[in-house]
């Protein structure tokens, strides 16, 4: 610049020089506003689409989950860029998922990928939002290329070159240090504005920059809580979370999902055909016909199957999902979560076999209550009738208490025998009765026969034998059998009782005992009308229904 100072004051300003000036002035003065506009536009589409980018980049977890609060969260912090006149993100078939109108423009409700627009003073960028490979919508934003007051500047600039060069041609003849010394400003005020405008731009992009990093870091933290939240209520619910391409077929899927499956830690399903050869072979047809008519049909997926774990156990599991669509309909993945439902199968097997158990004793208690109830209408008259049928009745009613105790797997001999005489000793002269003998355990159905058989023999001493005088005693004793094959050995005998004589006819107790007993057991029963009082010897042989106790 000084050097210029020197050589124009040499030239002699002509009215002809001088309009060529003025021209050149506005010429140059035109050029420089029209080349400054290209790069202010260039510079504004490189900061939008930067913005537009990162903000892509920090709603894709959140367009994953369906999160629209966070992403919410990210738009709004792009209000405090002043030149931001609408946000919107979209979902992978283009519709609004979460947007904002920050100075009076509405993002549109569908959106599609298109190049940048400049619309007069606004430029629209859109860019797709992509997680991997797959694309899960994309971004809308507008903004203001330039604001009007930075626009006026520099044209202004442009009418005071105009201006100037009109002052020129005003002031012809003016001298060439005068004309000099003014160019000489003017230039100086065009690049001191040049760098005032550098220096705003710079600016706006750092403050711009910073913004973009402080959304960008909340959105982080708030997805790194999120995701927290999300293990902990999966692992509360013993779920296992996984994704699935539904176009390579890798999937993707957390540590208990794996565990599910039996995998141990560092273990993992890198592709779905690992996952399927997990899965039970007469399980496999109907696991695939699920997820392909969930898929087809746009359902949830709900599917349980067996698998078979790498060390050979089958488990259940119930598998829980949905699909995501991309723009032409086409499943592109698949996403949901999985539950190890065996213990629930366990149980729900069990019931089956406890109602089915149930089932079969309710048939073979009201078979025994017919029974008692067709015996013990031979008695003489019906009180007799009804005294008899009511004590069997409640003795069949004490035999299933015990096993009701014992969740019917069985009963111990000795209990059995104290809890069905119990109702029949004399009112304080319970030492007439003593018991004797190992532990032995029955089968339900041998509980209850021996229940019965025993309320006959204590019947029957109460009203003929030794329980039916005060000095009476009745010895029950049992013991495994010394000789022979594995059986157990039970006496039963009465003394001190009233003269024993063998009875003219038999009745329904002794029928039971001598032949239901031997029928129950596959055993041998006698029953001795000895003087001093009856004896009843039992020999039954040990099998599933009577074992010794260990």
């Amino acid at each position: 610049m000084p050097g210029r100072a020197k050589i124009l004051p040499s030239l002699k300003l002509t009215p002809s020089r001088a309009a060529a000036v003025a021209v050149t002035l506005v010429l140059a003065g035109l050029a420089m506003a029209v080349a400054n506009e290209s790069q202010v536009r260039a510079q504004k589409l490189r900061e939008v689409t930067v913005q537009a980018e990162i903000l892509a980049g920090s709603v894709a977890g959140a367009l994953a989950f369906d999160d629209r609060a966070t992403t919410g969260e990210y738009i709004s912090a792009l209000r405090a860029n002043r030149d931001v006149e609408a946000v919107g993100v979209y979902d992978a078939q283009g519709r609004l998922a979460a947007g904002a109108a920050l100075t009076g423009a509405q993002p549109p409700v569908v959106n599609r990928i298109a190049p940048p627009v400049f619309d007069g003073a606004h430029l629209t960028v859109t860019v797709p939002v992509f997680q991997g490979t797959s694309r899960l919508g994309s971004v809308y934003l507008r903004t203001i290329v330039e604001p009007w007051s930075r626009r006026a500047a520099r044209y202004a600039a442009v009418g005071l070159l105009i201006l100037m060069a009109s002052l020129v041609i005003a002031i012809f003849g003016a001298s060439n240090a005068s004309l000099a010394e003014a160019h000489r400003k003017l230039q100086i005020e065009m690049l001191e504005r040049e760098k005032a405008e550098a220096a705003l731009r710079l600016s706006q992009k750092a403050e711009a920059e910073a913004q973009v990093a402080i959304a960008t870091e909340r959105g982080r933290a708030a997805l790194r809580q999120s995701e927290q939240q999300l293990e902990l209520a999966l692992r509360a619910g013993r779920l296992g979370a996984w994704a699935l391409d539904l176009k390579s077929g890798g999937i993707i899927a957390s540590e208990l999902f794996h565990a599910n499956f039996g995998l141990g830690e560092g273990e993992s399903f890198d592709r779905y055909a690992g996952l399927v050869a997990r899965v039970h072979a007469d399980d496999r047809a109907r696991q695939q016909r699920d997820m392909d008519a969930a898929i087809a049909g746009r359902a949830d997926l709900e599917s349980e199957y067996r698998t078979v774990t790498p060390d050979g156990e089958t488990r259940w599991i119930l598998m829980r999902g949905r699909a995501a669509y991309d723009d032409d309909g086409t499943a592109v993945r698949m996403t949901g979560v999985s539950l190890d439902i065996t213990a629930r199968k366990k149980a729900d097997e069990h019931q089956r076999l406890l109602l089915d158990e149930l089932n079969h004793r309710v048939k073979n208690t009201l078979a025994t209550v017919q029974s008692i109830a067709l015996q013990s209408a031979r008695e003489a008259d019906a009180a007799a009738f009804e005294r008899a049928f009511l004590s069997r009745i409640a003795a069949l009613a004490r035999a299933h208490d015990l096993l009701t105790e014992v969740a019917w797997e069985g009963a111990d001999l000795k209990e059995v025998i104290a809890r069905t005489l119990a109702p029949h000793a004399p009112e304080g002269q319970a030492d007439h009765i003593h018991l004797s003998g190992p532990g032995v355990r029955l089968g339900p159905n041998a509980a209850v026969s021996l229940t019965m058989a025993f309320h006959e023999l204590a019947t029957n001493a109460c009203k003929y034998g030794s329980l039916s005088t005060a000095g009476g005693r009745v010895d029950v004793t049992w013991s495994a059998a010394p000789h022979g094959p594995g059986a157990v050995e039970i006496h039963w005998t009465e003394s001190g009782g009233p003269i024993v004589s063998p009875p003219t006819r038999r009745g329904f107790g002794s029928r039971l005992v001598e032949r239901g007993l031997a029928r129950e057991f596959d055993g041998q029963v006698e029953l001795v009308f000895a003087p001093k009082g009856l004896c009843c010897h039992m020999r039954l042989p040990l099998s599933q229904k009577m074992q010794i106790a260990a």
